[in-house]
């Protein structure tokens, strides 16, 4: 899939499911973070999965592995979203969680992947 507005979800595994859902690549305003599961494997690759949640419209699980970095602060109540950016960064996917209020968050990960995106 191509899209020159937003190259680097080209590199989100199953990005298709988002953009089928909404019929275009959402700035993600409005979604709420409820849930940030963090888990280590045995091949020594981290990983982190969250739960976004849209107005009552949907849920979205996206994980990243291979974790390089990441900066994960203000987790609190109320997570909401001013706007989630992924970027390429060489081989690797950067994702910056810009917040209206709460969580403030940066992740540069080996691989992300869209688990799960279900309409309410």
């Amino acid at each position: 899939m191509e899209n020159e507005d937003y190259p680097a979800m080209d590199l989100l595994i199953n990005s298709e499911l988002i953009y089928q859902h909404f019929g275009q690549w959402p700035i993600f305003a409005h979604f709420e973070v409820s849930k940030a599961i963090f888990e280590t494997h045995p091949t020594g690759r981290g990983s982190v999965t969250f739960t976004l949640s849209h107005q009552k419209d949907c849920q979205l699980q996206i994980q990243f592995s291979g974790i390089q970095e990441m900066v994960f602060e203000n987790f609190r109540g109320q997570n909401v979203l001013h706007e989630l950016l992924f970027e390429e960064r060489g081989s690797l996917i950067k994702a910056t969680f810009i917040s209206d209020s709460g969580l403030e968050a940066m992740i540069v990960a080996d691989e992300a992947i869209v688990l799960s995106l279900s309409a309410n």
